[in-house]
């Protein structure tokens, strides 16, 4: 029985053991049909341990992926290094605490970068949860290749950044960071490098912030814009695409081969950024790890970053300019101002410390100032900063002439004169030689002469475009101040002579005015009693001599011919015209014996001979007999004479005006009697009076001369010498427009 049994059990245990070798058969086929499966999946597959990340499976496109054979060696070049990550936040400890988090929540999901390389890298949209493998807790890892979708969405971002931050006005390092990073995501393994054009300098100095270009820079900090001077330097001097598909084998890099190796890069895409009048701004260089040829993709790409630098560039370049515009033009007037303001004692030194204010303002090396001797015909500086250099044997070079200028310097704009050029040595300064840059100052700029020029040398190599401009502004002002100092040296003698002249002129007249004003009764001044009469005359000229008169004539028969006239213009030819009208006048008065309307037709009849000039003379004649107080008047196209009364108001007289004298032949005059009773006065004035002026423009006027001959009474002065006091305190700050003559004929009685 016991036997029966034993035997019952021992088949049955090699059933089951026959059982469980049939179960891990089917296990093992399972578990490898489950590989088979995930190999296939196009995803990245990883298991790990549930409790620690423990690599237990990684499907094939996983094992290509990050370039291993077994899931062993996946697991020592990945997992155990945290340096083949990338910094955070897709660093090893990061993925760890994902993965960790995925353990306690269930699953996770999220965007990760992974190093696959040096210089490779890969987007996998991931996601992690707990499952079973191998008959033991694990977690699934499994990520889909995103990576060409987030490198065009991080490239969008990238220039919608850099687009913001030009439109922003943002600094040009933040875009030139920006640009450098989209490049090298659309660019995959490339590395960037921008070089921001000098133009004193005339080199390209490297910028960048990552740590690929931070190393460039510190190693080849510039680089001349010069052809073979690596593919910087040559896509500078070329304005074109330099392509080197090999750096060790290329002359271009000549000198930099060992530390490219160092960089690490052995291929390098150079391109020209310009602005829109072609100037040259930067050049932009990728760099490749290595040896290739872009493609046009890539040169597609390409292009439009170096379009999007080159509109920042160009932005921030007029942004600087409109910051130093305002500076600079302040500056230009300030000189401009000090240039005019030099004084002709002490030219040379105020030029010389203008020539130092314009050096230090633009940074320049040197700086002279030359001007043409037109007696000799030759250009010689005259201030500076530096001397030109001497020649052989000592002998200075500080004369050009400048027909020879002309022959070798065929431009009337800023030029550049270079060694190699006929005039460099006859017009270069001290120090090492550099391209010197010569504005030319001629007095038009199409046809006029040479009147001097500026020499310029950069502190580098060449002066901004910018600083010419204004350089070119300030020598016009030079150009100026040349043309004053040379009309002031020639004009030197002639003021002396004209001074002389004018002295003469002035003398000639004052004696023209002597004898005028002795051709009047008391010399311009007048005052004299007749019983009981008292008359009073004033003259005063507008000019040296003028072509108002008064006259007194005294007539037989104890009669009085008082008469005042105005001869059109003024100046000298009035003063003759009036020096032949008082001397007819005089004679007319005897020969007619004070017959007014005869006086005044002969007196017409002979202004009107011989007057091509045409000029006229305005008259009144008044004949007073001095014992009857009876008088006459004839007024030739005069003023009216103001009549003052004892306790009535005064009044213009309104009596007929005839035509002046001189104008017409055959003019018919009328004279009028005029009543002069006791305590009255007759006031006879020319319009200079009237039409006085003050300093607003306002004119003195019939009103105000009305006003005054009511409110003089009480004045306690002669009513000659108020009228006067009036007329000075209206005009005070005036200047006399007209001549002046007043004359009063006063009553007072028998």
């Amino acid at each position: 029985m016991a036997l029966v049994q034993r035997r019952k059990h021992q088949r049955r245990y090699r059933e089951l053991q026959h059982e469980f070798y049939d179960l891990r058969r089917q296990y093992a086929s399972a578990q490898e049909d489950s590989r088979a499966q995930l190999d296939q999946l196009p995803a990245v597959i990883l298991i790990f341990d549930r409790q620690w990340p423990k690599l237990l499976f990684a499907n094939r496109l996983a094992r290509e992926v990050f370039g291993c054979q077994t899931e062993e060696q996946l697991m020592e070049r990945l997992f155990n290094k945290p340096d083949a990550w990338l910094p955070g936040p897709h660093s090893l400890v990061d993925f760890e605490d994902w993965l960790a988090g995925a353990r306690d929540f269930g699953m996770a999901r999220r965007e990760w970068c992974f190093a696959t390389g040096p210089d490779g890298s890969l987007w996998l949209d991931c996601e992690v949860g707990n499952t079973i493998f191998a008959g033991q807790p694990a977690r699934l890892f499994s990520g889909v290749n995103i990576h060409h979708r987030k490198m065009e969405s991080i490239a969008d971002n990238l220039r919608e950044r850099a687009l913001f931050g030009i439109n922003a006005g943002r600094p040009l390092d933040r875009l030139i960071e920006a640009a450098s990073k989209l490049l090298e995501v659309q660019i995959p393994g490339t590395r960037c490098i921008v070089s921001l054009y000098d133009e004193q300098r005339d080199v390209l100095v490297s910028q960048g912030n990552s740590g690929f270009a931070k190393e460039f820079c510190a190693q080849i900090p510039s680089v001349p814009a010069r052809f073979g001077a690596t593919s910087i330097g040559s896509a500078a001097h070329t304005r074109a695409r330099v392509t080197t598909e090999s750096i060790s084998g290329d002359h271009q890099w000549q000198g930099y081969s060992q530390l490219c190796q160092e960089l690490n890069v052995d291929a390098a895409w150079s391109e020209p950024v310009q602005d829109q009048h072609g100037n040259l701004q930067a050049v932009i260089t990728l760099f490749s790890s290595a040896p290739r040829k872009p493609d046009s993709a890539v040169i597609q790409q390409f292009s439009s970053v170096v379009s999007l630098l080159g509109l920042g560039i160009e932005r921030e370049q007029w942004k600087l300019a409109l910051e130093a515009s305002s500076a600079h033009e302040r500056f230009v007037r300030e000189i401009g101002v000090e240039i005019v303001n030099v004084r002709a004692d002490d030219y040379a030194p105020g030029l010389q410390e203008v020539a130092r204010r314009i050096q230090a303002h633009y940074g320049l090396g040197a700086l002279n100032i030359w001007q043409v001797e037109p007696d000799e015909n030759l250009l010689v500086p005259v201030a500076g900063t530096a001397g030109p250099q001497s020649g052989e044997g000592g002998a200075s070079t500080l004369q050009v002439p400048v027909d020879w200028f002309e022959g070798v310097f065929r431009s009337r704009e800023p030029k550049y004169v270079i060694p190699q050029d006929e005039l460099y040595a006859r017009i270069r300064h001290s120090g090492p030689p550099r391209p010197v840059l010569v504005v030319p100052l001629y007095s038009d700029a199409a046809r006029g002469p040479l009147l001097g020029l500026l020499t310029v040398e950069s502190r580098h190599q060449y002066v901004k475009k910018s600083s010419i401009e204004y350089l070119s502004v300030i020598g016009s002002v030079i150009k100026t101040s040349l043309i004053n100092r040379r009309l002031m040296t020639r004009l030197s003698d002639a003021a002396d002579t004209e001074r002389r002249a004018r002295q003469k002129l002035e003398g000639e007249l004052d004696v023209a005015r002597n004898i005028q004003m002795s051709m009047v009764p008391g010399s311009g001044s007048y005052l004299q009693q007749f019983r009981a009469w008292n008359i009073e005359a004033w003259l005063s000229p507008a000019k040296a001599v003028g072509g108002d008169f008064y006259e007194l004539i005294a007539l037989p028969q104890g009669r009085l011919l008082a008469a005042v006239g105005d001869v059109s213009d003024k100046g000298v030819p009035a003063a003759l015209f009036m020096a032949r009208t008082v001397s007819l006048l005089n004679f007319l008065a005897r020969s007619k014996d004070g017959n007014l309307r005869d006086i005044a037709e002969g007196l017409n009849r002979e202004l009107c001979r011989g007057n091509d000039a045409c000029m006229f003379v305005t008259l009144v004649l008044v004949l007073v007999d001095l014992a009857s107080g009876k008088a006459d008047m004839l007024s030739a196209g005069h003023t009216a004479p103001l009549q003052r009364f004892r306790g009535r108001l005064p009044l213009l007289w309104r009596g007929e005006v005839s035509a002046p004298l001189g104008l017409y032949d055959d003019v018919p005059f009328t004279a009028a009697p005029l009543d002069i009773p006791d305590g009255s006065s007759l006031v006879l004035y020319s319009d200079g009076v009237t039409e006085a002026f003050n300093k607003d423009g306002s004119e003195f006027g019939e009103d105000r001369l009305l006003n005054l001959g009511h409110r003089a009474d009480g004045s306690g002065d002669s009513f000659l010498a108020h009228m006067r006091g009036q007329l000075s305190e209206f005009t005070e700050g005036a200047e006399q427009s007209d001549d002046i003559t007043i004359m009063t004929i006063n009553h007072h009685g028998f």
